[in-house]
């Protein structure tokens, strides 16, 4: 079977992809509105795109309404977002914060998920998140109506002093996207 991807919806375009480039790491992204409540949705279309400087690419879908999601609109006007890895035990909390809520409701208010503040000018992490990246804004790419491409650059990371060792040499067992399942070390 030959799909060409001109024909294709975005939909079906998107579930080609995500049963095909597997695994794929999770952000769990956090971000804060002019209001200060705090977004946290996961991004299985998320990738590192350069070391130097440290330059990650995340593909947001738009909500089914067309409307951005909240991480897009949020990044757009704060400039800030924060990028946590996921481990096995945030698992559904994770998959809760997938679900589409209104603009201003938080999700880890709504669901219970505690946070913590680890580097004051930059949006909380989950508590207990092994790796966070605080980020800055760089650019939106548009290929099309139903999703962007945010750009952000990572300023700083956070590394759990459980993991963390001088040489770098660390390892984490985080969750990643295998099409429509999870995959993650126990």
């Amino acid at each position: 079977m030959v799909v060409k991807f001109l024909d294709s919806t975005p939909l079906a375009n998107y579930k080609i992809l995500s049963n095909s480039i597997t695994p794929r790491p999770i952000a769990w992204i956090s971000t804060l509105s002019t209001d200060d409540i705090v977004n946290l949705a996961p991004f299985s279309f998320f990738a590192p795109l350069c070391a130097t400087p440290v330059i990650f690419g995340v593909n947001i879908m738009n909500k089914s309404n067309g409307e951005f999601k909240d991480t897009l609109r949020n990044a757009k006007l704060t400039h800030k977002i924060t990028i946590s890895t996921v481990q096995v035990d945030f698992l559904e909390s994770m998959q809760q914060t997938s679900n589409e809520l209104p603009y201003n409701v938080s999700e880890a208010q709504q669901y219970g998920i505690e946070l913590e503040s680890i580097s004051p000018t930059y949006p909380p992490i989950v508590k207990g998140s092994l790796v966070a990246f605080f980020c800055e804004f760089r650019d939106v790419l548009c290929f099309s109506k139903t999703s962007s491409t945010l750009i952000v650059e990572a300023k700083e990371v956070f590394i759990d002093d459980l993991v963390y060792t001088e040489s770098l040499n660390f390892s984490i067992d985080n969750v990643g996207r295998v099409g429509k399942s999870f995959i993650y070390k126990q």
